[in-house]
């Protein structure tokens, strides 16, 4: 059983043009993200997927596995399926170019649930921490997840959901990495994107509009996921012990 961990990253983001080679700490983010990942046992091989050339020089001359993919994906996972069908693989974990915190724990965790969660016929996973904070609740860039009883997922959200109306709800933040099947990512290319996915922009409803189950765990807190400018000061902070680490 062959794990692929792929890193997408493009350029044209618009919140933060140019964010994968954004500097922290003097190096890009994409590197960081490399060498969290690269920390994980789960992994088989890593590789950053990309559209752009400066992004793909880069990896070559750092000894970090590059794809150059298509330019027209609408999400990531759009563009790890193109990787999918050209590099075979048992399973690929979508580990995201903009989490230059991830734990590597973190990735193990969800490539564990995902293995586990093929004797329920589940092909997705993806994972979730526990707790978010009043700002986090008050971001649109913070997505939440609401799981099961039986660890999978109920919906995903950029409101805080569930909404307490009765009796007070615990709220989760979603991280941006999610495991897959081949098969489960053949079929995501394939299936036309739903009107929920388009309103929240958040790329795994895709499967709940089509009927497919996700498979999701707790992971350790940690995480910040850089999508303004202004978060890589956070990132920087975290790494020199200036602040404590919090989910995001």
């Amino acid at each position: 059983m062959s794990v692929l961990g792929v890193i997408p990253a493009r350029w044209a983001s618009s919140r933060f043009p140019g964010k994968p080679m954004a500097l922290i700490q003097g190096r890009p983010m994409i590197q960081h993200v490399w060498e969290r990942a690269s920390g994980a046992r789960a992994l088989d091989e890593i590789l950053v997927a990309t559209d752009d050339q400066r992004i793909a020089d880069f990896c070559d001359d750092n000894s970090m596995a590059v794809m150059l993919t298509g330019s027209d994906h609408v999400t990531g996972t759009d563009r790890l399926a193109e990787v999918a069908e050209r590099q075979a693989a048992n399973f690929y974990i979508n580990v995201q170019g903009d989490e230059p915190l991830i734990d590597p724990q973190a990735i193990d965790d969800v490539t564990e649930c995902l293995l586990g969660a093929g004797a329920r016929g589940i092909e997705v996973a993806t994972g979730y921490i526990e707790g978010a904070s009043e700002e986090q609740l008050g971001s649109p860039s913070v997505v939440h997840l609401v799981p099961t009883l039986d660890g999978c997922v109920i919906t995903f959200s950029r409101s805080p959901v569930p909404h307490s109306f009765v009796e007070p709800a615990a709220h989760t933040v979603h991280v941006g990495m999610y495991g897959f099947s081949g098969g489960a990512l053949s079929r995501f290319a394939k299936y036309e994107r739903g009107p929920v996915e388009r309103a929240e922009s958040i790329e795994l409803m895709r499967f709940l509009e089509h009927g497919e189950r996700i498979a999701a765990i707790p992971i350790p807190p940690g995480s910040i996921g850089v999508d303004w400018p202004a978060d890589i000061g956070r990132v920087e902070a975290v790494l020199s012990g200036g602040l404590a680490e919090e989910g995001a």
